[in-house]
């Protein structure tokens, strides 16, 4: 019951997006195409959709006929934002045989729609040009062949069957949402093996921080937790030896500090010794090295050791990931305090089952991602490298595994499941469309493939391998046609609501 509410309700939305408000003359409100006493309603309307690499113009327009001042409702769609265009200038002509008519309009009439119009002087074919300067550069669109007619009579004559309607859905309502559209592509595509596995903290980036000595452990503040950020030789623990008796810091410092003095004193007499060469070159060098060793043990516990007892620093700059002791506790020498996690490198661990073996050696990146998010993540882009790959199969679930190490983000942690796609080299040239585009309807997969600017064709498709971001079709659509890949639902939900009223899509 709630999901026929929650349907209602989207299509309600969609079709009040598309409601006149009666206010304005010169908005996208109506199908108004008078262009003063000469306007023509009663003959056909037309119109183009045409591309470059970053935008979209739609553009619709009356059959064209002399003694008619004919307006264009021109749509520009930024296509990497799927926004309408807020500024710019437009110039559209009419050309045949090096001359033509033009008008420039300086603003858009409204966001995303300009309302330049031309008047024909003779019949005949045209190209008819729209050029565009806006912030995002000069931009040129041409369409041949366009007909200028000498009377109701010849385009009556000249007549086409129309085309089949799709599904409408205007561009006041795809520019409201997250919506997009992109090209069916024949290129290569490597081959995939999907597969699981799970994020590990990468070799050598986490570093264990042990007791040098056995004492009482104290906290250096309260928010010495797994995930605090630190830098290295931040203090995180004292270790005190107060209240101690027996081997622990205070007494390994006083006895240091006394070694150091003694073997001080025995090198100063023999090196006096030695320039009078009572005591032999042997006897000299053996209390050299006494002191010297001496000087060291004292001072690897002197630099961190203060009336308190003895700091314990982190070793590298990264986040604690562990603490295994609390505030009070003793704890003995070799005793492991905490884990920092220098947070640079993850390994991506992919468990590849028996049958894909021989695949091993072609592979070289993987996509994956995480089951709670639809972001698709790509080894490559991670500065990812395969490090290695098993060379025995697990008994328990008959996989071995394979291991890329790559960058950490945020967006990232160690121990999360994934669903793995792994890349092989070998590629071939398929036809492929982005993921998101593919919805399902009791088992059978279907697309919503644009048939001009503001009409969609629903479309069975068969599709082959994944590589999660993208998917392989095998039969429904061809290479160049244009499929939704963002916003598709809601473009299912306008196909459900049926033939929207004459009236809501006026200009």
């Amino acid at each position: 019951m709630k999901q026929y509410i929650w349907i209602s309700f989207c299509l309600s939305i969609l079709l009040s997006a598309c409601q006149p408000s009666g206010n304005s003359n010169t908005g996208h409100e109506g199908h108004d195409h008078s262009a003063g006493a000469d306007a023509h309603e009663d003959h056909s309307t037309e119109s183009l959709t045409l591309f470059n690499d970053k935008t979209e113009l739609f553009v619709k327009f009356p059959t064209l006929m002399l003694g008619h001042t004919n307006q264009f409702l021109v749509h520009l769609t930024n296509l990497e934002s799927y926004k309408p265009y807020t500024d710019g200038k437009l110039t559209v002509s009419l050309i045949k045989g090096g001359k033509g008519v033009r008008q420039t309009v300086e603003a858009p009439a409204r966001e995303g729609i300009f309302t330049p119009s031309v008047q024909a002087k003779e019949a005949g074919v045209y190209t008819l040009v729209f050029d565009v300067e806006s912030k995002y550069g000069k931009e040129q669109f041409l369409a041949k062949n366009i007909r200028v007619y000498k009377d109701h009579e010849e385009a009556e004559l000249d007549k086409k069957p129309n085309a089949a309607e799709g599904t409408s859905f205007f561009k006041e309502q795809a520019w409201k949402i997250d919506f997009a559209t992109s090209e069916a592509k024949r290129s290569p595509f490597q081959q995939i093996i999907k597969t699981t596995g799970s994020l590990l903290p990468a070799v050598n980036m986490k570093k264990q921080i042990v007791a040098k000595s056995s004492g009482i452990i104290h906290f250096q503040s309260q928010d010495i937790v797994p995930g605090k950020t630190i830098k290295k030789n931040d203090a995180i623990f004292n270790l005190s030896g107060k209240g101690l008796a027996g081997n622990n810091i205070s007494t390994q410092f006083t006895k240091a500090k006394t070694n150091l003095e003694k073997a001080k004193s025995a090198f100063e007499r023999a090196e006096t010794l030695h320039k009078d060469q009572i005591i032999s070159e042997k006897e000299y060098i053996k209390a050299k090295s006494d002191f010297e060793n001496a000087n060291v043990n004292y001072e690897s516990i002197n630099k961190d050791y203060n009336s308190n007892g003895f700091l314990i620093s982190s070793p590298v700059t990264g986040f604690i990931c562990d603490v295994y002791v609390n505030e009070g506790q003793y704890v003995q020498k070799g005793d492991v305090l905490a884990k920092v996690d220098q947070g640079s490198k993850l390994l991506l661990k992919a468990d590849v089952y028996q049958k894909h073996l021989q695949q091993l050696k072609h592979i070289k990146s993987a996509n994956f991602k995480l089951p709670y998010s639809d972001k698709v993540f790509d080894t490559e882009k991670l500065n990812g490298r395969l490090i290695a790959y098993g060379k025995n199969i697990h008994e328990d679930d008959y996989t071995t595994p394979l291991y890329f190490e790559l960058d950490l983000t945020p967006e990232l942690y160690a121990g999360s499941f994934v669903e793995v796609y792994l890349k092989s080299e070998r590629t071939s040239n398929v036809l492929h469309i982005e993921k998101s585009a593919v919805l399902e309807d009791q088992g059978l997969k279907y697309v919503f493939v644009q048939l001009s600017g503001e009409s969609f064709e629903k479309r069975f498709v068969n599709i082959g391998v994944s590589n999660g971001r993208e998917v392989e079709i095998t039969s429904g659509i061809k290479a160049g046609e244009r499929v939704v890949s963002k916003g598709a639902y809601f473009v299912k939900l306008a196909s459900m609501a049926g033939a929207l009223p004459a009236h809501a899509h006026e200009h």
